[in-house]
């Protein structure tokens, strides 16, 4: 799994993935989005999956887990500031796209319901 380097997170996110103290290949970026909310980003490189999250940590109101992911992306354009997660489930190829400023947007084409 690709993921970038930590001065490319300070520079689009404003902070820094953290090791969790539960387990070495768990890493965890908490970006502030408001007052009263945060979007979560933890990833565990050996598993090649990545948990995202927003809102209060007891109850978040978003949290959308995936596995199979090929890389996670930073973006910073256009006054958009996001995260791009890329995942490879058989027979679909699936991007998890988060838009983190100005305003909190999530497209991801797994949660169609048509």
């Amino acid at each position: 799994m690709q993921i970038p380097d930590d001065l490319e997170f300070l520079d689009v996110l404003g902070v820094a993935p953290e090791q969790t103290e539960e387990d070495q290949d768990i890493w965890r970026v908490d970006v502030p989005i408001d007052d009263s909310n945060i979007v979560t980003l933890s990833f565990d490189v050996g598993a090649r999956s990545v948990r995202l999250a927003k809102g209060p940590e007891a109850e978040p109101e978003v949290d959308i887990y995936r596995e199979r992911v090929e890389r996670i992306l930073l973006y910073s354009r256009n006054g958009e500031r996001g995260i791009i997660v890329e995942c490879d489930v058989p027979g679909f190829r699936c991007e998890l796209r988060v838009v983190i400023s100005p305003a909190f947007r999530l497209t991801d084409p797994m949660l169609y319901v048509g």
